[in-house]
């Protein structure tokens, strides 16, 4: 079978007796056999069984873990060839979705290995590492080569303690402190493995959830981008890139410009809110998790910025008024459709679209542009190297009535 091009997901797409073949691990240009998982009416998924043909892109991956552990997909491509898949993915995609042509999106590279600096670390039987590729197999880490070399430490240290009644081990660092966050499903006791060392006492399939006991440290870390000062606690969410963090956030602020009111869903711990803050008369920001809204205000306080107010809410129960400007960072599910409507109800001006899934954002894109908006620009930020995931940064502007 022939691979033809890639497509949202990560797939090689392929075609055979009339069923179109997504295939995993395979590339464009491909000749390889295939091994089905599963398959519907028209669609078989599979995964590579050998490839006859390999393409000229591709490398030998510097993980020993490749292809056993389920984090890097596309470590065994040359990075080059990952920037130019994930532009055609999003071309194809928005062209396919949302019904619009857009030709060579830049796409801006970020630092292909040691990039992360949180990670999620499996614990079983007392060892660290992964789930494995599509399952819930095992797979003991020695070394992660996309997480920073701090991390990687700590995990070495980590090893050093009796781990065997422990189910996750959190690692996250700032520019000079790193942070461990131990998840049992019982009190233990914790090893004082770094800066800001947290136990997590959980039962339920959250991860990040359950009763929190700061061991050592205050509970958080620091981090500065673009002059924006943010405390990150165990529990919130924050970008896992930070020199693709600082990229993300420039073009934010030029995507939004200036204004009287500006709305940002999804808002986190506040990160663009307090980015554009210099820029408009008065800021909403919206989040349903609890201990992200507690950081988002003192994240404004720590910076004197008194113009921001944030709201914990879910974006679909929020009471929309009018504003220049909104900003959307959603998960990768998307846009609600109650949010969806409520944002088409107040018509910004301007609508700043963050998205980290492909599909998601062309669905979305093509509700927009059936209620006069147009995609004025676009750029897309490589904040996942050595995966098929890729972040979206867009300005869409409301077109004039005729």
């Amino acid at each position: 079978m022939i691979i033809e091009k890639m497509i949202s997901g990560g797939f090689g797409l392929g075609r055979k007796d009339g069923k179109i073949y997504l295939v995993r691990g395979a590339y464009e240009g491909e000749d390889i056999d295939v091994e089905i998982e599963k398959q519907s009416k028209d669609v078989v998924f599979c995964s590579v069984k050998s490839v006859n043909t390999p393409s000229p892109k591709r490398r030998i991956p510097v993980c020993e873990h490749f292809g056993s552990c389920g984090g890097c997909d596309w470590m065994d491509l040359e990075y080059e060839t990952q920037l130019e898949y994930k532009r055609d993915i999003f071309v194809d995609q928005m062209k396919h979705i949302a019904n619009v042509e857009i030709l060579s999106p830049e796409i801006v590279p970020t630092s292909e290995y040691a990039y992360r600096n949180k990670v999620e670390f499996v614990v079983k039987d007392g060892k660290i590492g992964y789930f494995g590729k599509n399952s819930h197999d095992f797979v003991e880490i020695n070394e992660c080569h996309i997480i920073s070399h701090a991390l990687n430490e700590i995990k070495n240290e980590a090893k050093k303690y009796d781990l065997r009644y422990f189910d996750h081990l959190i690692l996250r660092e700032s520019d000079d402190k790193k942070m461990a966050v131990f998840v049992s499903s019982t009190a233990q006791k914790i090893p004082e493995i770094a800066d800001e060392t947290v136990s997590l006492v959980n039962n339920s399939h959250v991860v990040m959830a359950g009763h929190q006991k700061i061991i050592t440290g205050k509970g958080y870390l620091e981090i500065k981008v673009n002059g924006i000062t943010y405390r990150i606690p165990p529990k919130s969410f924050f970008q896992i890139n930070y020199e693709g963090a600082e990229i993300l956030s420039s073009k934010v602020k030029e995507y939004a410009q200036t204004g009287k009111n500006l709305l940002d869903l999804y808002c986190g711990v506040g990160f663009f809110t307090l980015q554009v803050a210099k820029n408009f008369d008065r800021l909403t920001g919206i989040e349903s998790s609890p201990s992200s809204i507690i950081e988002a205000r003192e994240n404004a306080k720590l910076n004197g910025i008194s113009n921001v107010k944030f709201t914990l809410s879910k974006t679909s129960k929020f009471n929309f008024s009018n504003y220049d400007v909104v900003i959307a960072d959603p998960p990768r599910s998307g846009i609600d459709k109650e949010t969806m409507n409520a944002i088409l109800e107040i018509k910004p001006e301007r609508f700043v679209y963050v998205s980290c899934d492909v599909a998601t954002f062309a669905r979305d894109s093509y509700k927009l542009i059936q209620k006069r908006y147009k995609i004025k620009d676009v750029m897309l930020v490589d904040l996942f190297p050595q995966t098929h995931h890729f972040e979206i940064v867009s300005l869409f502007e409301r077109k004039e009535v005729d």
